[in-house]
């Protein structure tokens, strides 16, 4: 008898199978991730204020005063904001410090304590880390999903408009294109920030979308080349269908699955470019939490380590998460990067004949 068992399962084909049931789990913790990243974005008053969520102080109840942050509670002590008076009572966050606020009760540069008030340290100015960093992820995040929306529309309207109409208007997006993807972005923006007087998020957000846009409207451009060729968007011009109708109908939903790949992909690479800016303190301008002003503050005092480890932890979660998440949309969209598409495809070579 030649061949293997008939119940064997080839070798190849169990590695393949284990390969994609660790992807499919590394996406689905990934996802989570970022989306308990955005959750803590969205939801950074209820984690981290000197502010309580609820309280009734002086008699007067208060429904999320730390978003609100009532001027008849602000002038009050903490303590006493916090409920602690005769007859109050508060529900405070999870950290009862705000980003901004300098606790005068504890020295700056406290290391990390679990029993302490400052369960990841203050920094050099006797802030609290984890609210920072809480903060920080609004920054990171907020400003980059802002520019991928941004480029990604930007780019998707040229790149689709460049391929389906040709002639002069390809020629020109062609060249803008070449012309804008010969500078780096960290150096364009570095530039633009410099530049300005008062640099801000605006100007950080449009300095991003007007380099990046180049890379996905070459992406949609080549797609939409490709698609308009096809039999379907010949029949609908045959059919009498305007040019706009064709294009928005039949040709630019072909296009849409690399622009998607290359706005998640971004994501990971703006939060690098963000937290860069403000490590050189070219950035958000002060006191603006974020990540990078946080690690360069670890420049500054080279022995107090949570101010480089902890930091560096949000950044690399995130980066590492988006590319993983853009990396699974990636082989999910686009069919020329499936398992089968790279030679993946199961064994179902039938087991050899006993005769």
């Amino acid at each position: 008898m030649t061949g293997r068992p008939p119940h064997a399962r080839p070798v190849g084909s169990i590695r393949r199978a284990a390969g994609r049931l660790f992807g499919a789990r590394l996406t689905l913790a990934c996802t989570a991730m970022l989306g308990a990243l955005v959750m803590v974005a969205l939801l950074a008053e209820l984690l981290a204020s000197d502010f309580p969520i609820v309280c009734k102080i002086h008699g007067r109840v208060y429904v999320l005063p730390c978003v609100t942050q009532p001027a008849a509670l602000a002038g009050l002590p903490r303590d006493v904001r916090m409920g602690r008076g005769a007859g109050d009572w508060a529900v405070g966050p999870v950290v009862g410090f705000g980003p901004y606020t300098i606790d005068a009760a504890t020295p700056p540069l406290s290391p990390p304590s679990v029993s302490a008030a400052h369960w990841l340290g203050t920094d050099g100015r006797g802030r609290d880390l984890l609210s920072r960093l809480v903060y920080g992820t609004r920054t990171a995040l907020g400003l980059a999903l802002l520019a991928v929306a941004l480029y990604v529309a930007v780019g998707s309207v040229m790149g689709a408009l460049s391929g389906f109409f040709g002639g002069a208007l390809d020629f020109v997006v062609g060249r803008v294109t070449e012309a804008l993807s010969a500078f780096p972005l960290l150096v364009v923006v570095l530039v633009v920030q410099a530049l300005l007087t008062k640099p801000s998020a605006t100007s950080l957000l449009l300095a991003i979308a007007a380099v990046r846009w180049t890379e996905v409207a070459r992406l949609v451009r080549a797609d939409v080349l490709v698609a308009s060729q096809q039999d379907f968007a010949m029949a609908a011009r045959a059919l009498g269908a305007s040019p706009a109708r064709v294009l928005l109908r039949h040709v630019l939903p072909q296009a849409v699955a690399p622009a998607i790949v290359a706005g998640a992909l971004g994501v990971g690479q703006l939060v690098l470019v963000e937290s860069s800016l403000d490590f050189l303190r070219v950035g958000l301008p002060e006191p603006t939490a974020s990540w990078g002003e946080s690690l360069a503050e670890s420049r500054a005092h080279l022995g107090a380590w949570w101010l480089l480890v902890f930091p560096s932890l949000c950044v690399l979660i995130s980066v590492v998460c988006s590319n993983v998440v853009g990396e699974s949309l990636r082989d999910a969209l686009d069919p020329r990067f499936s398992p089968t598409a790279a030679g993946g495809a199961p064994d179902i070579t039938p087991p050899a004949s006993s005769a």
